[in-house]
């Protein structure tokens, strides 16, 4: 029995059908690959926020004998708390970079990282808001 197509026609189906198959698997890996730069291995989505370095037992409420919010930062850690970032009036726990988030303890940062939990983020980088403001006027 013959074939009633022709042999260039089949061949042809078979590459047209695997060149859509390599479109497809593009398109899905391209779509994969831009939300795991949203989103970790654990599901975890990246934030930057901006606020005060503070701490989870004074939040940003330092008492009035406090020298600076800094250094009463600084002291509460001292005594077993963990650095916080208040944001209005939501407080963050931080987790890493301690030595950073020591040294701009009592000023406004932007935080970059991973939301751990609702109220934990980890730590990837950490920017005074005065670079960050720079940063946008040199980019227009």
């Amino acid at each position: 029995m013959n074939s009633t197509k022709p042999r260039n026609q089949g061949s042809r189906s078979r590459i047209v059908k695997l060149f859509s198959a390599l479109v497809i698997a593009s398109l899905v890996l391209a779509v994969g690959m831009s939300a795991s730069s949203l989103v970790d291995k654990y599901g975890r989505p990246d934030v930057a926020l901006t606020g005060m370095v503070g701490d989870t037992a004074c939040g940003s409420a330092h008492g009035p004998n406090a020298q600076r919010n800094g250094e009463c930062t600084r002291q509460c850690v001292e005594m077993g708390a963990g650095y916080a970032l208040v944001v209005g009036k939501k407080i963050y726990l931080l987790q890493g970079h301690k030595a950073e988030l020591d040294k701009f303890a009592g000023e406004t940062v932007v935080v970059r990282g991973k939301v751990h939990t609702r109220d934990t983020v980890v730590v990837e980088s950490i920017t005074p808001v005065v670079i960050e403001v720079l940063a946008g006027i040199q980019g227009r």
